[in-house]
């Protein structure tokens, strides 16, 4: 509002870029600077931009959740139902839900605004009660790991069994380009943007990078590293891998000898192999854990097995037999990594 009236941003206003972008499209449509209107356009102006980026990463949602639809009569019923179970109290001007910790944790606070806890509740029973959820999966950041057990305990005297909610925490991401580490604070408007890093790097980088890292582990995307054409790339690596195997494919398309399996036998032929052998154990035991991190491991563990292999063993050669063998073992290896980059949404091209 201070923007389209052309006025100083507030103390602790948020500032930077996109806020100006918001003015100058909102001025542009003739929004009125009023609270509310210039509010629903700031929120449907986030929203579009957001899932723009989304669309390039090929991340889709099933469903959009509005926050507001929770205080609709929903909010009012489960505060009643807590009530009526002696779980709300009220003192020092705020609504508190009584925990059996001997905390009690706010959820409406003086001001009459809900806390991020009570809207936390109103979700999650919205997603089990009304919506029929068997198990629900979120991912917190690692800030918010306290309020787990909060949210959890709420769950239960709500009558839902709290082992049906999952949590994954992961911690924030370090941006570093050249030697520098990007700082990063939306309310001053200053750090890299995910749309940023899809222009600078491409969707496939952005991905593979996001999946090398365990969810509660520290990351730092290096932006040049990703941009950069060698072996040091792990999203190159892993697609050169592909493309290798492709063009010998392609080279040996006219041989039609008997294959000469029991002659794949160098130390580089029989280790591609026991690295493919693990992958329907890798993807199972990534789904168990929930950790699709394990994928991008062994992805890198399967393109240095491939890269060893064909700076080692020729594959088209005046050896019909053997040649034949190697082109077979080249083709499962580049069905495995082909799977492995597609199960991570990472393209695997043909040609480099």
């Amino acid at each position: 509002q201070a923007r389209l009236l052309d006025r100083p941003v507030p103390d602790g206003g948020y500032s930077g870029d996109y806020i100006a972008e918001i003015a100058t499209e909102a001025t542009a449509r003739a929004i009125s600077p009023e609270p509310v209107a210039l509010s629903e356009f700031g929120v449907e102006w986030v929203q579009r931009r957001i899932q723009e980026d989304l669309a390039r990463l090929d991340v889709r949602h099933d469903q959009l959740f509005l926050e507001s639809s929770l205080y609709a009569g929903w909010d009012e019923e489960t505060m009643a139902k807590l009530a009526s179970l002696g779980r709300v109290a009220q003192h020092d001007g705020a609504t508190w839900f009584k925990s059996d910790s001997g905390k009690d944790e706010v959820i409406i606070k003086r001001d009459g605004y809900p806390t991020y806890f009570w809207s936390d509740v109103l979700y999650h029973r919205d997603k089990f009660e009304k919506r029929g959820f068997d198990r629900v999966v979120d991912v917190w950041g690692a800030d918010h790991q306290g309020q787990i057990g909060r949210v959890r305990e709420a769950l239960a005297v709500l009558g839902i069994d709290p082992s049906r909610l999952a949590v994954l925490l992961v911690q924030l991401v370090s941006v570093k380009r050249g030697e520098e580490i990007v700082r990063m604070s939306r309310r001053a408007g200053v750090g890299i943007s995910l749309k940023e890093m899809l222009d600078e790097v491409g969707p496939d980088a952005v991905r593979y990078f996001f999946l090398l890292r365990s969810a509660d582990a520290q990351m730092e995307f290096d932006v040049d590293l990703a941009r950069r054409q060698s072996s040091e790339n792990p999203v190159y690596y892993a697609q050169y891998a592909h493309a290798r195997l492709a063009n010998v494919l392609t080279f040996g398309a006219g041989v039609s000898a008997q294959p000469a399996l029991g002659r794949l036998d160098s130390e580089w032929e029989l280790e591609l192999m026991r690295v493919m052998l693990r992958w329907p154990d890798v993807v199972r035991e990534a789904a168990e854990a929930r950790e699709p991190h394990r994928l991008a491991f062994f992805t890198d563990e399967l393109a240095a097995a491939i890269h060893r292999f064909y700076k080692n063993c020729r594959v088209v050669t005046e050896d019909a037999p053997l040649t034949a063998a190697r082109l077979l073992l080249s083709r499962a290896a580049r069905t495995t990594i082909g799977s492995a980059l597609g199960l991570m949404g990472v393209a695997a091209p043909d040609r480099m």
